[in-house]
């Protein structure tokens, strides 16, 4: 009896595996803080993070036994993901991630200028499959043919322009 006893008994880690596994997990969470909060992106301390967390995750499982390597391993997944989540929430990182600055009125290309150019012909400068470039007056710009493969050097007449879609078809004699 004493020798079921003994062997169904989980056996208390000690306090220095215990400490170890902690520091691991929370140096791992500590690196990857530093990754989302301080230096955004995928970098060393992100990869540190990522393997102090395994790391971390083996030694509980290898030395506090599966139901306390379980337990570590899911409050650290919990933690890592409020994380994240704070880090994604807040204003300084969105401030590094998402650029803020706009064009001005009239600072790139706006359909209005290619709207005169319904009714214009050129030659297909490239294949158009169905998209391509042409040459359309002086203006080099994309297209796209309304019926098809076209081949290099086609006449074509500008029939429709959809925002920045421009719409050719071939000039028929």
């Amino acid at each position: 009896m004493e020798v079921l006893l003994s062997q169904s008994a989980a056996a208390m880690p000690d306090l220095q595996t215990v400490f170890l596994v902690a520091l691991l997990l929370f140096a791992g969470l500590l690196f990857l803080g530093v990754e989302i909060f301080v230096l955004p992106g995928f970098g060393i301390p992100g990869v540190i993070g990522l393997l102090l967390l395994a790391g971390g995750g083996a030694a509980a499982w290898m030395f506090l036994g599966s139901c306390w390597g379980s337990v570590a391993v899911v409050v650290t997944i919990g933690l890592a993901i409020a994380l994240a989540v704070t880090g994604f929430r807040s204003k300084a990182l969105s401030r590094r991630l998402v650029l803020d600055t706009q064009l001005k009125q009239g600072g790139g290309t706006e359909s209005q200028d290619l709207k005169k150019l319904v009714g214009a012909t050129g030659i297909a400068t490239s294949d158009l499959r169905p998209a391509g470039i042409a040459t359309v007056g002086d203006s080099r710009i994309d297209v796209v043919s309304e019926g098809g493969f076209l081949e290099q050097g086609t006449h074509i007449r500008v029939v429709a322009v959809d925002g920045p879609r421009v719409v050719v078809a071939k000039i028929t004699e």
